[in-house]
């Protein structure tokens, strides 16, 4: 037997060995990426999310509506001041009104910026730790699916090499149990709204 055709033998042995293996094993695979995004905790954290995001742009525009509130007075005494029809004591007295409201004003930036930080913060923590809460009862779903069928392990086929391409590159669809998954994690959608009415 030439060097060639065993290599060749022995490759295919290697890939009967190993096909063999993952049947024998009941290796199968499912999209998390698509669990976490069809999951309906997923849509209702990101609508909760939006509202509080909304909630604060809201509290944003009465805090920007008073700061230019504080503007337009600024100008209006700063002109005062400049106002040559007016006597040098007014003009004194407008030019102070008009360095306190400046000062004013600059507190009045600092606090919204300090509000920006503030709430986008407040923001990230609350997305992470709703993200974080769903991806574990997902995760729990899926490894009391994979016991009750048999499975031995379950792989994540929505995985990216460091260069962004899949690590997967093709999966029968008789080992995905994505569907089945979803199936069981969006059971729990009309209980919950079985639960929520009176």
């Amino acid at each position: 037997m030439t060097s060639r055709v065993w290599c060749m033998a022995a490759l295919a042995s290697l890939a009967i060995g190993t096909a063999g293996f993952a049947a024998d094993q009941s290796i199968v695979f499912v999209n998390l990426d698509r669990c976490f995004s069809e999951f309906y905790k997923t849509k209702l954290a990101d609508t909760q999310l939006k509202q509080q995001a909304d909630e604060f742009s809201d509290e944003r525009k009465s805090l920007v509506q008073e700061f230019e509130k504080l503007q337009s007075e600024f100008n209006a005494v700063r002109d005062a001041a400049q106002d040559t029809a007016l006597s040098e004591e007014v003009r004194t007295q407008k030019r102070n009104e008009a360095e306190d409201k400046l000062v004013e004003m600059r507190e009045y930036e600092s606090k919204i910026r300090r509000f920006d930080e503030s709430r986008r913060k407040q923001l990230d923590d609350q997305s992470r730790r709703m993200r974080k809460r769903i991806v574990e009862e997902i995760r729990i779903a899926i490894q009391n699916f994979a016991k009750v069928q048999g499975y031995q392990a379950v792989v994540d086929s929505s995985g990216q090499s460091l260069n962004g391409v899949e690590l997967l590159l093709y999966t029968d669809a008789k080992v995905d149990i994505t569907d089945d998954v979803l199936e069981q994690l969006n059971k729990g959608k009309s209980e919950d709204e079985k639960a929520a009415k009176p």
